[in-house]
């Protein structure tokens, strides 16, 4: 075979393997697509559900966000189950949970009943929130690692875009009594695609290798980035592991203490930057804007949706060559400029377009970076043994912060009606968290870009050189 014959079929190799490498990932994303439709239907339905069930604001909330509170316990029955039966089947199971959550959702009589499968659904999307991005980082070659990490993040944005669109044709099309029925229900059919497609992708590489099955997650890893990156990879895998204890200790080693934290905050800030807490009330701030029909006010909804999915793109683009920390810093103080003008329009009580433009530059800086960058650096941080455990935590971090946000958003907003006459104080209250998380990034966010998993892992050690501007990793 001649040079230029073995460059080719090198060179079809590795477009093979980075299609397979991006068919993993794509179908591990899908549960971000159910997690964004599960959470986000429920704007569209939280109109109907208040006068449905004639809620008073803590109850609203507490409806809204109910699902978060299985969110919270997810990530600590996903960590167990990952480390027990694998990533992949872990997946399965937060599939099956997703389904009984909906058709439970769909068919209650009461608001106990309503909020009690919200939760069930809520512990599918949690479970799912820790198995899928950290699949996803394990397969992924470093190179790939930013864009296919955040992939999950993008299939967010497209869940949430799906939602917003069905719950805008069953407003407009379906009796209020029962339209929002069928949105918390209409999960189910993604759930069926999600699970056919996860029987056609394999375990974790790095979840067999732990378990002693060297020749499996050789394979694996070869097939995704050929032979020779499989070869290296094995080689600082079993290095990695050789010198992990495994132990829950672990996790609270000095280095690992450091890690930990990074990784809590970044879930902290993930959901308390804006965003998160605006997203769940959308069509209400939207009859506010001047669209009082809900139908009308989901419509608009859509747009802003659509917005989300293209500037996720646009973080998908620029994440492996920007790099991790820059993009926190620039997206941030973007978030802090956005927030405050934002509030400003409220308080000058500018209604229609304006008011609709604005709080969609409050989406923009989250969606290229706030919010796929934690989901894509959590599963980075840590070693491979503990990994999940670690992983579980601070996505434990996030949904907390997921909770409180969209739960305290109605009081928030009462609050700042009576100091300020209107509801500005929460974009500004939002703005000062910005701003805390800009310093922070600045002083202690690590980059990983480019990095291996155990490359990354290894820099938190003791051991390992200081890092005065980047908080440990490179």
């Amino acid at each position: 075979m001649s040079n230029l014959e073995e460059a080719v079929k090198a060179e079809r190799a590795a477009e093979t393997g980075r299609f397979y490498a991006f068919f993993i990932a794509f179908v591990a994303a899908i549960a971000g697509f159910l997690f964004g439709y599960d959470l986000v239907i429920i704007s569209g339905a939280a109109i109907f559900i208040k006068a449905h069930f004639a809620l008073s604001p803590a109850q609203f909330g507490f409806a809204v966000s109910s699902a978060i509170l299985g969110c919270i316990a997810g990530p600590f029955l996903g960590a167990g189950l990952c480390d027990w039966i694998g990533r992949k089947r872990t997946l399965m199971l937060s599939g099956v949970l997703f389904a009984a959550g909906a058709i439970g959702a769909a068919l209650a009589g009461s608001i106990g009943i309503f909020n009690l499968f919200r939760i069930a659904g809520g512990l599918g999307v949690g479970v799912s929130s820790l198995a899928a991005p950290l699949y996803i980082s394990e397969i992924a070659p470093a190179r790939q690692r930013g864009r296919l990490g955040i992939m999950y993040q993008l299939a967010i944005t497209i869940g949430c875009l799906a939602a917003a669109v069905v719950s805008y044709f069953l407003a407009r099309y379906v009796s209020s009594e029962v339209s929002w029925r069928w949105m918390v229900g209409s999960v189910v059919f993604p759930v069926v695609v999600f699970a056919l497609l996860l029987l056609k992708v394999p375990q974790g590489p790095r979840w067999m290798a732990a378990r002693g099955r060297f020749d499996e997650a050789f394979q694996s890893l070869a097939r995704i980035d050929g032979a020779e990156h499989a070869r290296r990879e094995m080689a600082e895998i079993k290095a990695s592991l050789a010198g992990e204890s495994g132990t829950f200790g672990e996790l609270f080693e000095p280095g690992m203490r450091k890690a930990l934290f990074t990784g809590a905050l970044l879930g902290l800030f993930n959901n308390w930057t804006g965003w998160s807490g605006i997203a769940y009330y959308l069509p209400t701030l939207f009859q506010q804007a001047g669209y009082a029909r809900a139908s009308d006010a989901i419509g608009v909804n859509v747009l802003i949706m659509v917005g989300n999915a293209v500037l996720t793109l646009v973080a998908i683009a620029i994440v492996d060559r920007a790099g991790r920390r820059p993009l926190w810093l620039m997206t941030s103080a973007a978030m802090i400029f956005c927030l405050g003008l934002t509030g400003l329009v409220f308080q000058l009580k500018i209604t229609g377009a304006v008011m609709v433009a604005a709080i969609f530059m409050c989406d923009a800086p989250h969606a290229i970076g706030l919010g796929p960058l934690p989901w894509l650096m959590m599963s980075e941080l840590y070693p491979t043994r503990i990994r999940a455990r670690a992983v579980s935590i601070s996505t434990t971090f996030l949904w907390i912060a997921g909770f409180t946000g969209p739960f305290a958003f109605p009081m928030i907003e009462a609050a700042s009606r009576k100091f300020v006459g209107s509801i500005a104080g929460i974009f500004w209250f939002y703005a000062l968290i910005c701003i805390v998380a800009f310093f922070w990034g600045l002083k202690m966010l690590p980059e990983t870009k480019g990095r291996t998993l155990e490359e990354i892992a290894g820099s938190w050690s003791k051991t390992a050189e200081p890092n005065s501007t980047a908080g440990g990793a490179q």
